[in-house]
C-alpha cells in the first residue's frame, strides 16, 4: 500500500498498486542483474530465513545497486513480543551481509567483541555468499531520548538498555565487481540514497535557525511525564499533581526533581531548553548518577 515512487510493488496481497504479488521467501521472479534500486520498508522481519532472502536481493541487484531497508530495531520490548516477527536487525547486521572482511562498519561507542573467535571451521572457509557495503545508517529514537544525548553515549545506549531506539535504517550498495577503497568513497558519494516518504515524519523536527550541532538537538521531550511538584515530611517524600493552570506565565511541563527537596519545603522543577543543556554539560563533566527514592 505504500509502493516506493518509480519501484515494482511486490506483495503477497494484490493491493491496487501491487505490481507483482509474490512471497518473497520464495526466489524473486525478476532477471539476474536487472535492478538498480531495491526498497524493503518494514518487510524483511517477516521473512523465514533472512541470509537466502538477502542472497536473491543480491542477484536480481546491479553491480553498485543501492539497498535501502527499514525495519524495527531489534532492542524494543514492543518488537520481541510480537509473534510475527522472525527476524531482527541492529547495528551489527550489515557486518553479517558482507564477505569482505576488511569492511569494518563504524559504530560508535560499540561495546568491543570479536565474533571470529566464536565461528566454527565450517562458517569461517564458507564466507558470506553477498556482498552489501553498508553506506549510511540511521536510528529513530523513542521520545525520551531525542536530543538529549550524543552519538556515542546514544550508542552505548542502545546496546546496554531496552526501549532507546524503535527503527534502524540501513542504505547498503550491492558490490559485484573488485572495487578500490577510492573507488567505494566514489560510489559512497555519488549514491542516491533514496528512503520512503514516512521517514521525514519521523525525524526530529528542526528549527530554521539551527545551524550548528548544538543547536540542531531539540530540548527533552516531556509529553509523556506528568506534572509533579514534591512535599517532603519526616519519613517520606510525597509526589502531588499541580494544576499548570494555577502556574503564572508559560506553561511549561515539569518532571520531579534529581534531589530531594529540603525537609519541610517544597519543590517544583521545571526545566527549560536552556537548564537542559546545563544539565547535559554537567552530566559530562560530573558522571555521576543520582536517583530518587520515592515511597
Amino acid at each position: 500500500m505504500n509502493k516506493h515512487h518509480n519501484c515494482i510493488g511486490i506483495d503477497r496481497v494484490l493491493y491496487e498498486s501491487t505490481d507483482i504479488v509474490h512471497d518473497y521467501n520464495l526466489p524473486i521472479p525478476l532477471k539476474n542483474n536487472s535492478v538498480d534500486m531495491v526498497m524493503c520498508s518494514h518487510s524483511l522481519q517477516y521473512v523465514n530465513d533472512l541470509a537466502q532472502v538477502m542472497q536473491d536481493i543480491y542477484r536480481i541487484c546491479k553491480h553498485r545497486a543501492i539497498i535501502c531497508i527499514v525495519a524495527p530495531y531489534a532492542h524494543a520490548t514492543v518488537h520481541m513480543a510480537n509473534p510475527q516477527f522472525k527476524q531482527f536487525f541492529n547495528e551489527h547486521s550489515p557486518k553479517f551481509w558482507t564477505n569482505c572482511r576488511d569492511v569494518n562498519v563504524p559504530v560508535d561507542g560499540e561495546l568491543p567483541f570479536d565474533p571470529g573467535g566464536y565461528l566454527t571451521e565450517r562458517q569461517v572457509f564458507e564466507p558470506c555468499p553477498v556482498d552489501f557495503r553498508l553506506l549510511r545508517m540511521e536510528f529513530f529514537y523513542f521520545p525520551a531520548y531525542q536530543g538529549l544525548y550524543n552519538e556515542v553515549e546514544l550508542s552505548l545506549l542502545r546496546q546496554s538498555q531496552l526501549n532507546v531506539a524503535y527503527q534502524i535504517m540501513y542504505h547498503l550498495v550491492a558490490i559485484k565487481e573488485p572495487v578500490s577503497d577510492q573507488e567505494f568513497a566514489e560510489i559512497s558519494k555519488a549514491a542516491i540514497l533514496e528512503e520512503p516518504d514516512y521517514i521525514k515524519n519521523q525525524r526530529p523536527i528542526l528549527g530554521e535557525d539551527d545551524e550548528t550541532d548544538d543547536q540542531r538537538e531539540q530540548p527533552f521531550n516531556l509529553d509523556h511525564l506528568p506534572s509533579f511538584s514534591y512535599e517532603n515530611n519526616d519519613e517520606h517524600v510525597v509526589p502531588t499533581k499541580q494544576s499548570s493552570e494555577q502556574e503564572d506565565g508559560p506553561i511549561e511541563q515539569q518532571i520531579p526533581s534529581p534531589t530531594k527537596a529540603s525537609k519541610g519545603k517544597r519543590r517544583s522543577i521545571s526545566i527549560t531548553k536552556t537548564r537542559l543543556a546545563k544539565r547535559k554539560l554537567d552530566r559530562r563533566k560530573k558522571k555521576k548518577r543520582r536517583n530518587l527514592r520515592i515511597k
